[in-house]
C-alpha cells in the first residue's frame, strides 16, 4: 500500500490513523507477544530470500598474508624493503631474525580461526574501517553476521523504540523485530535481541559505532542489564565511505538503497518523524502510525546485508 510520500508526514500519519483505526496489533502478519526473563514484549519475524555474498577463504587468507604492515614495527617502506629481500608474506617472516616471533604469533590465531582476535591485531595496526576488516567477515560466514538497526525516541537518554536484527542463513535473512508497545517493556525488547548473539557473531550496522551501540549499551546500564555486547562490529557507514565516497552525493544509508538497488521508498516515514509517530501511537492507540516505523527498520536491515554483499564484491583488496 502506498501512502503520501514522506514529504508530506503529517498527511501520511493521518492517513494511517484513518486505515488502521479498528485495528490491533494482532491484525498485523508475523507478530506475536513474546516472554523473556525480563518481561513480555512484541515481536514481529519476517524472512527475506537474499543471497549474502562472501569472499573465499583462501583470497582472505592471501590478502592477510601477503600484509607484513601488520607486524609491529613494519611499516610501508620497511614492507618494501623486506619484499625485496623475499620476504613477501608472513610465513616468511617466521625465518626473518627480528619478525619471527610477532609473524608466528598472528599465524597461529590465523590456524585457529580466531576471528575476534584476529581482529583486534587489525585494528591496533589500522583504523575499524580499513579493508582488512572488511575482508575478516568473510570468515566468520554469512550465519553469524547479525544485521542490527533500532529506532528510538531522540539522539540520547531516551528509551528504545523498536530493536531490528537480521541473521544470515542459507535462504537469506531471518529479521526479527522487536517492539516496545509502551515503555515499561524497554528492557524486555533488549534482551529480546541480545538473545541472537554468540560469542561468535559479528555486528553489521550502518553509523552503529557511534549510535546504535552506544545506545543499547547506554539502555542497558539505565537498567542494570549486565549481559556485554560483542565488540565484533562492521560499521558499513565507513566502509561505504571509503568505497564510494567519490561516486555519490552522500553515503547515507537510503542514497546507497536507491543508486545501487533501485530501491525507493514512496512511503517511509522520516527518521526525525519516528519519534512523533510512536508518540501518536501511544496517545491514540491507533496502531497505524506504528506501521511505516516497523516497515523503515525492516527496510535498513535487509539493506545492510546487501551492502555488506556489494563491498565484498567492489572492494579494492
Amino acid at each position: 500500500m502506498v501512502y503520501e510520500s514522506e514529504n508530506n508526514p503529517e498527511k501520511l500519519k493521518q492517513k494511517l490513523l484513518e486505515t488502521y483505526q479498528d485495528k490491533s496489533l494482532e491484525d498485523l502478519e508475523y507478530g506475536e507477544e513474546i516472554d523473556t526473563k525480563c518481561g513480555s514484549c512484541y515481536r514481529f519475524t519476517t524472512h527475506e530470500k537474499l543471497e549474502i555474498k562472501t569472499l573465499d577463504e583462501k583470497r582472505v587468507n592471501e590478502c592477510l598474508l601477503s600484509d607484513l604492515k601488520l607486524i609491529k614495527g613494519i611499516g610501508a617502506s620497511t614492507e618494501r624493503k623486506l619484499k625485496s629481500s623475499g620476504f613477501t608474506s608472513l610465513d616468511d617472516l617466521t625465518e626473518h631474525p627480528v619478525y619471527k616471533d610477532r609473524a608466528c604469533e598472528f599465524l597461529e590465531k590465523m590456524e585457529t580461526d580466531d576471528v575476534c582476535a584476529i581482529s583486534e591485531w587489525i585494528s591496533t595496526k589500522y583504523s575499524p574501517s580499513h579493508p582488512l576488516n572488511l575482508l575478516l567477515s568473510s570468515l566468520s560466514g554469512a550465519e553469524n553476521m547479525l544485521f542490527m538497526d533500532i529506532e528510538t525516541l531522540g539522539l540520547k537518554d531516551v528509551p528504545l523504540i523498536l530493536i531490528g536484527v537480521a541473521e544470515g542463513n542459507q535462504d537469506g535473512l531471518t529479521i526479527n523485530q522487536y517492539l516496545l508497545r509502551n515503555l515499561k517493556e524497554e528492557k524486555a525488547a533488549i534482551e529480546g535481541f541480545l538473545s541472537h548473539q554468540d560469542s561468535d557473531n559479528v555486528y553489521v550496522t550502518f553509523n552503529g559505532r557511534s549510535f546504535d551501540v552506544p545506545f543499547i549499551k547506554s539502555r542497558m546500564r539505565f537498567h542494570h542489564m549486565k549481559t556485554g555486547i560483542n565488540t565484533q562490529h562492521l560499521d558499513l557507514l565507513h566502509f561505504s565511505r571509503r568505497q564510494w565516497n567519490d561516486q555519490l552525493p552522500n553515503c547515507r544509508l537510503q542514497t546507497l538503497e536507491e543508486h545501487f538497488f533501485g530501491v525507493k521508498r514512496c512511503d517511509d516515514v522520516p527518521s526525525s518523524k519516528v519519534p512523533d509517530f510512536y508518540l501518536t501511537y501511544r496517545e491514540t492507540g491507533n496502531i497505524g502510525p506504528l506501521v511505516p516505523i516497523i516497515e523503515h527498520n525492516r527496510e535498513d536491515v535487509v539493506t545492510l546485508a546487501r551492502i555488506l554483499s556489494l563491498l565484498h564484491q567492489t572492494g579494492d583488496f
